[in-house]
């Protein structure tokens, strides 16, 4: 892992910068270098957007509320406002591309000999675990930008989830479902589709998630009798009892 910048807004925000892999960790995968640009991208055109409404704001409160409220110090306070938007706005811009890119450097997913670990976010951690017994689909998901940079999304679903009617980037919509799981912005989708889908066999294989050793282990039922079969230690049995009521018939006859 690359060294995280800036370790004493880690320790101030409670994030660890080492990372914490789980007990029996087989493999770790990591967000693709294009997934930074990507989220950088999508960072950039939502500033624009932020950018845009504000001038588009001002432009409109500048005009109307003088003749509206027409008080001594109502410009004076509204330059006040807008220095204070528009500083707000400087410091917040570059904060928000430096979040993002701690959040890359963060960000990890692991497949441990039972389940997979997605480890996320920043100001906001996210850490999410499934087991493999409990994974029900496995599916890869592009969209256009991510097509042209080269990476897709990995979504795991266990039992119960379900898109819930959502589509689109996950990025945009921080609220997953509870029974989904994505390694986001990975460059080779199908090599970890093919190992998560891979566990998933072995546990099944040797029932759902049991060690091999106790799926495979059977418990050998009581031997009944000599012979070990159930209808002839019945036969043997009901022999007996004739044999039993002969000999008692015999003593009543003499």
């Amino acid at each position: 892992m690359a060294d995280v910048p800036h370790a004493w807004l880690l320790r101030w925000l409670k994030v660890p910068s080492e990372r914490q892999l789980p007990e029996g960790t087989v493999r770790v995968f990591n967000a693709a270098p294009a997934y930074l640009n990507y989220r950088r991208v999508l960072l950039a055109l939502k500033q624009v957007g932020v950018l845009a409404g504000t001038v588009a704001g001002w432009l409109f409160i500048s005009r109307w509320v003088p003749m509206i409220l027409d008080f001594p110090y109502t410009r004076p306070l509204m330059y006040a406002l807008e220095a204070f938007v528009w500083v707000g706005y400087l410091v917040m811009f570059p904060v928000s591309f430096f979040v993002i890119r701690l959040d890359y450097e963060l960000r990890w997913y692991a497949l441990t000999d039972r389940s997979l670990r997605v480890h996320e976010g920043v100001t906001s951690l996210r850490e999410k675990t499934m087991t493999f017994a409990n994974i029900q689909q496995i599916s890869i998901q592009q969209n256009p930008l991510q097509r042209l940079l080269g990476i897709a999304d990995v979504k795991v679903e266990t039992a119960g989830g379900g898109s819930g009617g959502r589509s689109g980037d996950a990025d945009l919509d921080p609220a997953e479902h509870l029974h989904e799981a994505r390694f986001r912005g990975v460059s080779d989708p199908e090599a970890i589709r093919d190992a998560i889908l891979e566990r998933v066999r072995l546990h099944r294989d040797a029932g759902l998630g049991e060690p091999t050793e106790l799926a495979t282990r059977h418990e050998e039922p009581a031997a009944v009798g000599s012979t070990g079969s159930p209808v002839a230690a019945a036969q043997e049995l009901l022999t007996e009892v004739r044999e039993l009521r002969g000999a008692l018939a015999s003593r009543r006859a003499s």
